[in-house]
């Protein structure tokens, strides 16, 4: 009889997130200097083409939503693509002589005579990126070695493009036209320079002496100076509270990282479809396993076929499209809207069922709540806070069920924290912290010391100390919540039913900030409101994948991520900057370059005028406490009870009132095929999902290549929600 775990549960604990007992130290891979020189230019790569997606081409966004659409294609580059050729060439230097010579002399043909080539043209980049790798290609064969990344080197460089599709379009694109647009959409209507200017933070914004007419009307002939100088002193300021940010967001997912992946097993459904191509990647292999799935290859053909046609059709017409969109008139000036999203569908379908029905059933638990609330008070609220229109009641209600969300998983983690803590503080600790990619000391003093920093940030900025510590406070719990969220429950598009500068601005008030609190805390809606994607969620998922690495190999990682911030944050401000002063922010995104600023600077206007502490407002964050914890009590106490707690602090957004329908496709899906096959067909059926999400993104990738070369714009073939 042979002792030993059963191949079965061995692939379980793989899965649900546990390291294999027993698994060798041989099965894993080093991490060369290659997979940081790659990781680096991609991340640089990532952060203009996903703005000139948006700017340039308007197709489909690459770095909007958790779903990381442009990490997942250029990852799809590296494995099904690069890494084939690059394994192809070990021994054959005539072949990887001959592949150089191929792509130099089309890249020459293309661009020769070089004198009208736009450095941030994703092309133009792309297409250098590949003389250069094919031209080291030929130096490591010569050499005996190779340029084939092994899985513990796409991990890095896969997480590196998490980073950077986290901060390359909510970030910075939201960013660049809030510091600069009251200058020019100011004008004697809105009265700004009178009300609004007085009371602006000088040193976030900029302002060249115009207005910022170039920014927004571009420049008028081709000839033309980005005015760097006038954009450095307010991206230095703003640069010291970013940093500051994400180093708190780097720290805290590694501070629970133990407690969520190896004590309560998440899931990290956004994960698993990369882990699964990156899993079997091999020297010895030329062809990557993941794409000899047969099933895998039928759900990516759906959206393939359906983003395909909506292409088609954009170009030439005629062509018939498939309708993936209805709605239900409500009662209430409500309605129930029902999407198909195929990428929230892959996602959807690697959840518990539990969960999934969490998600939907209180989205339409929601729409009573909302008929209410619109037959009590009218269909318009009192306050224009973000996420929710109907009523800002249900925002403050979803903020009180997130803090207990919170505070009911800490209380979980209590033990795993303790010992963090007595790691930290030099005390005997029954953890070790040898497998993760800083030290618990490095990661709980990196906590304190940059929510230090940004409450400084504000007190500098004439913010007073305590607005500071309960904005800063109150902004790193909704982030931890949506980072628990997105980790367990796998929902790729989610926002916080309430966000910090609008529980500062609208629930405290003028009265008690002060006229210069609101104005700082107004600025930061493009960090802090409608942020679809963030920095802590990717890291978290990014901390999930480190499984695939030896311990001695992680701390690596954690530079890595900086890398990826910098030339991710350097590539998207440079990129938007020098496509707007080409283009005009005007002929760009309507949404970042003019809806976006006037809602926060008519909200910084509105909320100057002396008001008080929301107390109704302030109510219905007790309501939404007590009623969370009546929900997480149930869940708890009866194994009958239908709704998992997590859907219900998010169950009134407008992001989850347009996904409710896929991820309940899902779940009927997934329950079905439970019941009637088991686990084994859960097994083979789970390659078709990780197909969908996959076909998703390839289909929007292509027609973004196809819409470069030929120059359509605004082609979205899939739906962006």
């Amino acid at each position: 009889m042979s002792l030993g775990i059963p191949q079965d549960f061995r692939r379980y604990l793989t899965g649900k997130g546990t390291s294999v007992i027993g698994e060798g130290e041989s099965e894993h891979q080093s991490i060369h200097l290659r997979a940081l020189l790659i990781g680096a230019f991609l991340s640089f790569f990532l952060g203009v083409a996903a703005n000139y997606a948006d700017i340039i081409i308007r197709g489909s966004y690459l770095s909007l939503h958790f779903s990381t659409t442009g990490a997942i294609l250029l990852l799809l580059v590296l494995v099904g693509g690069l890494n084939i050729l690059f394994k192809l060439t070990i021994g054959r230097l005539w072949l990887a002589i001959a592949l150089f010579v191929l792509v130099a002399v089309s890249y020459a043909a293309n661009y020769a005579p070089f004198d009208d080539m736009l450095a941030y043209s994703p092309g133009v980049l792309f297409g250098s990126f590949m003389v250069g790798v094919l031209a080291l290609n030929i130096v490591l064969i010569a050499m005996g070695k190779t340029l084939a990344l092994n899985r513990s080197e796409l991990i890095v460089v896969y997480v590196m493009l998490m980073v950077v599709s986290s901060l390359a379009t909510s970030l910075c694109e939201a960013l660049l036209p809030a510091i600069s647009g009251m200058f020019y959409y100011a004008d004697p209507s809105n009265n700004w320079a009178e009300t609004l200017f007085p009371h602006l933070p000088t040193d976030l914004v900029v302002n060249d002496g115009n207005h910022n007419q170039l920014f927004f009307e571009g420049f008028p002939g081709p000839d033309h100076s980005v005015p760097y100088g006038i954009w450095f002193r307010p991206l230095m300021v703003w640069s010291v509270f970013l940093l500051a940010l994400y180093l708190t967001m780097i720290c805290i997912p590694v501070i629970v990282r133990r407690q969520w992946v190896e004590h309560e097993r998440l899931a990290y459904p956004l994960v698993q479809m990369p882990q699964a191509m990156m899993w079997d990647e091999r020297e010895e292999v030329v062809v990557n396993p993941f794409f000899r799935s047969g099933a895998m290859w039928i759900g990516a053909a759906l959206p393939f076929i359906v983003g395909s046609l909506n292409g088609l059709n954009n170009y030439l017409g005629g062509f018939p499209t498939i309708t993936t969109g209805w709605y239900i008139p409500l009662p209430g000036h409500q309605s129930l809207n029902m999407f198909i999203s195929f990428t929230v569908m892959g996602f959807s379908y690697l959840i518990s069922p539990t969960i999934a029905a969490g998600v939907w059933g209180f989205v339409l638990l929601s729409k009573l709540e909302k008929m209410l609330f619109v037959f009590h008070s009218g269909p318009t609220p009192d306050q224009w806070v973000w996420t929710v229109g109907v009523s800002e009641l249900m925002s403050y209600q979803g903020l009180g069920a997130l803090l207990v969300f919170v505070g009911s998983g800490l209380w979980m983690a209590r033990e795993h924290l303790t010992q963090v803590v007595r790691k930290a503080l030099w005390m005997e600790s029954d953890l070790s912290d040898d497998d993760e990619i800083m030290s618990y000391r490095a990661a709980v003093f990196g906590l304190l010391g940059g929510a230090v920093v940004m409450v400084l940030w504000f007190w500098y900025l004439g913010t007073p100390l305590w607005a500071g510590f309960t904005f800063v406070g109150l902004a790193l719990v909704i982030y931890y919540a949506v980072t628990r969220i997105v980790a367990e429950a796998g929902i790729a598009i989610v926002l916080a039913p309430l966000s910090a500068p609008d529980f500062m601005i609208f629930g405290l008030g003028s009265k008690l900030l002060g006229s210069t609190s609101i104005a700082n805390f107004a600025f930061t809606y493009p960090v802090a409101a409608d942020v679809r994607v963030f920095l802590m969620g990717v890291v978290a998922n990014g901390l999930k994948l480190i499984e695939g690495m030896d311990t001695r190999s992680r701390r690596l990682v954690f530079w890595a991520i900086v890398v990826a911030v910098f030339f991710g944050l350097f590539g998207a401000t440079w990129a938007i900057l020098e496509m707007t002063y080409r283009g005009g922010g005007n002929n760009a995104d309507r949404w970042f370059f003019l809806h976006y600023p006037k809602i926060i600077y008519m909200t910084t206007v509105t909320t100057l005028e002396p008001a008080g502490v929301y107390w109704k407002g302030i109510g219905f964050v007790g309501i939404g406490a007590i009623a969370m914890t009546i929900f997480t009590w149930m869940k708890s106490r009866f194994m009958w009870w239908p709704l998992h707690p997590i859907g219900f602090p998010i169950m009134a957004t407008r992001v989850t009132d347009q996904i409710w329908f896929s991820v309940m496709l899902a779940w009927l899906i997934k329950v079905m095929v439970l019941k009637y096959g088991g686990t084994p067909l859960f097994r083979r059926s789970r390659h078709f999902f990780l197909g969908m999400i996959l076909g998703s993104v390839s289909v929007s990738g292509l027609w973004l290549v196809i819409d470069f070369f030929t120059g359509q714009v605004g082609n979205h073939v899939m739906r962006d929600l």
